[in-house]
């Protein structure tokens, strides 16, 4: 477990645990991200899960190519390398309202991060409005946060 990168390592100790979300967060802001992306027109891809949009990002460009396969597409990729502080604080506010995060999703680390404040900027957060709300009051939220964050922040 030592050889994999930080990010992993946290995302497997938060599944585990569902405790310190703020470690989870303060990981991924560290942490070197790899988004997948088109030049023309300019986009990143934006999956529906339950009404919500999600942005799938990757901490390893294999879990790229295993979530494009899973697809069916294969090929050429293009992607874009960050750091999760500036996909959270410069990309998100120009996504669709409420996209939230999902860090290597089909691996058994995978990890949800919400639009929701304290893991977004105040801007794009769902609950800017109510930010001691519990995360499971949030609909259309409720559904994938339970199951990624266990209700609460």
């Amino acid at each position: 477990m030592l050889d994999r990168p930080p990010i992993v390592r946290e995302a497997l100790r938060f599944r585990r645990a569902l405790e310190r979300p703020e470690d989870l967060v303060a990981t991924f802001r560290s942490a070197a991200v790899y988004l997948e992306c088109v030049s023309e027109p300019p986009t990143v891809p934006v999956v529906q899960v339950d009404d919500v949009p999600w942005l799938p990002v990757f901490s390893d460009l294999r879990f790229l190519a295993e979530y494009r396969l899973q697809r069916g597409e294969a090929g050429e990729v293009e992607y874009l390398l960050l750091a999760g502080a500036r996909l959270l604080d410069s990309y998100l506010p120009g996504m669709p309202q409420g996209t939230s995060v999902l860090l290597d999703p089909a691996q058994a680390h995978s990890v949800a991060l919400p639009a929701l404040h304290g893991i977004t900027p105040a801007s794009v957060a769902v609950d800017r409005d109510q930010p001691e709300r519990p995360v499971a009051a949030m609909s259309p939220y409720e559904r994938p946060v339970v199951r990624a964050w266990g209700g609460t922040l």
